[in-house]
């Protein structure tokens, strides 16, 4: 099952955030197959109470706005965490146990409730440098 959810940020469920970043991860905004204009908002890594590690890609897609729809864009979640998050925990040296990416209409702060926003979400597991889909 995807999630679609609208009228409200998705809240962690579990441990504290442990660190924010965007810096150097790019130098512009990814293409994706969708060919809509995206940015990165955050990424955010997470150690849940469970100890499993968790990255957070948080972009933002102003078209969602119009009403873009969750299956016109559905190729460019897969795109970015192959992409964009598997190189960029390369990288960092960062070894996660799920990826996963989201999609707003607007920049919202995570686990704060915005009732205007529209997002999206995908959750991928990472292993031998491929993004497995986990569906919700």
């Amino acid at each position: 099952m995807r999630w679609f959810l609208a009228a409200m940020t998705f809240a962690a469920i579990g441990g504290p955030i442990g660190a924010a970043a965007t810096t150097g991860v790019q130098e512009e905004a990814p293409a994706v197959p969708s060919g809509n204009d995206i940015y990165l908002q955050e990424i955010l890594l997470e150690t849940r109470d469970d100890n499993s590690r968790v990255a957070r890609f948080r972009y933002v897609m102003p078209l969602i706005r119009q009403g873009v729809e969750f299956g016109e864009i559905e190729a460019d979640f897969f795109h970015l965490c192959i992409g964009v998050a598997v190189p960029y925990l390369a990288v960092e040296g960062e070894e996660v146990d799920q990826v996963i990416i989201s999609m707003a209409d607007r920049d919202t702060e995570f686990g704060v409730i915005n009732t205007l926003a529209t997002q999206f979400f995908e959750a991928f597991s990472v292993q031998d440098g491929t993004c497995i889909w986990e569906g919700f």
